[in-house]
């Protein structure tokens, strides 16, 4: 099921409808926006999420034809795509970039992608207009890290998207004044709520589609990709699997 949302304007009437993606945590979302005119504004129509417990390969498109049903439109109503690249789960990342770039390519649509660490911190209310540290968990003392500030109608990166530990974060790489969110701040908040930093609850600091239409509205100059078939996700780190390979690449030598 969608959010309750009641579209405020007729898409039909704009330049076109956005759908949006981001797979990299473990509950993934969709949404569908529509710009309200040429690289302006982009207002959201629906959302949905698919919650924990569900698997996002097989999810995902289906949620994608409930949403365009919902606000009477089909995938050929679509102008553009906007996706999650990561970092996070490696499946949901991987799910939630290829099924971005199979619609994009199919359709000859132009496709956006942002941090799902920006998602995540764009995802929130106004308030507070502090900077914003984004933390996903990575295991053990590990996390994915990045730093915005959102004010007056922008957004600028403070710090660029990291694999990190929560002892560097504490470290080096906080902004002065920030609020920090994110599952790897929650499962870290005794430490860092100890050493005076404040932690947001969830739901913020979740990557979000409508975190991805906020980011494409707030940077109405963001430039599609320009090559598809190149284009990866940001993993920030290798798999384990890849880790794996190259240890016993390693150990059987030359």
């Amino acid at each position: 099921m969608s959010d309750d949302l009641s579209p405020a304007v007729d898409w039909k009437a704009q330049t076109g409808l956005i759908l949006a993606l981001d797979t990299a945590g473990i509950e993934g979302s969709v949404a569908i926006g529509v710009r309200l005119a040429q690289e302006g504004p982009v207002e959201v129509l629906a959302r949905t999420s698919l919650l924990a417990d569900e698997e996002h390969a097989s999810l995902l498109l289906p949620r994608v034809q409930d949403l365009l049903e919902e606000v009477g439109a089909g995938i050929a109503d679509l102008s553009g795509v906007v996706v999650g690249a990561g970092p996070g789960s490696f499946t949901g990342v991987r799910v939630g970039a290829a099924t971005a770039k199979g619609i994009s390519w199919a359709l000859n649509l132009p496709l956006w992608a942002f941090s799902s660490l920006a998602s995540a911190a764009a995802d929130v209310e106004e308030e507070p207009l502090r900077p914003r540290l984004v933390l996903f968990d990575a295991r053990g003392d590990r996390v994915y890290a990045a730093g915005y500030q959102f004010a007056h109608g922008t957004f600028e990166t403070l710090l660029v998207p990291r694999a990190s530990t929560v002892g560097e974060v504490l470290d080096e790489l906080i902004p002065p004044g920030a609020v920090l969110m994110g599952d790897g701040a929650l499962r870290h908040h005794a430490l860092l709520e100890g050493a005076g930093n404040l932690v947001l609850p969830p739901p913020v600091g979740r990557p979000s589609a409508q975190g991805l239409l906020r980011l494409l509205s707030l940077d109405p100059d963001a430039k599609p990709l320009d090559d598809l078939g190149r284009w990866e996700p940001d993993y920030l780190r290798e798999s384990g699997a890849e880790r794996m390979w190259k240890n016993r690449k390693r150990s059987e030598g030359p």
